[in-house]
């Protein structure tokens, strides 16, 4: 039972690293990412072990979790940008006619702080 799990786990592992495109492609840049053979990945893939190694288990999962932090880090940097643009136009509203825009602007304000570290 326990090794179904991990072997469903690592099917699905090898699937999040290699992305978008043909299974080929997919078993490639996984393999590129742990370091292991495509042949290895590809048993992985398709549950071909029945008991897979811890050693290839663990290393696996720390490129999921290296995988997982840039995807975070990517969406900090683009939640950054965004609060920069809210800020930016609402600045832009300001210097244009701050009495007409008054309602816009507090709805940008909003968005940049509601955006960003101070979020979480």
């Amino acid at each position: 039972m326990r090794a179904e799990l991990i072997a469903d786990e690592m099917a699905s592992a090898v699937r999040l690293l290699g992305g978008d495109g043909t299974a080929k492609e997919q078993n490639w840049r996984a393999s590129r990412i742990t370091g292991l053979s495509q042949t290895v990945i590809e048993r992985l893939r398709w549950k071909k072990i029945k008991r897979i190694p811890a050693d290839i288990a663990d290393t696996v999962r720390e490129a999921v979790e290296k995988h997982n932090e840039k995807g975070l880090a990517r969406a900090r940097h683009e939640a950054l940008i965004h609060q920069r643009r809210a800020e930016f136009f609402a600045a832009q509203l300001e210097a244009i006619n701050s009495d007409f825009y008054r309602a816009e602007i507090a709805g940008l304000r909003g968005q940049a702080t509601g955006l960003g570290y101070g979020a979480d």
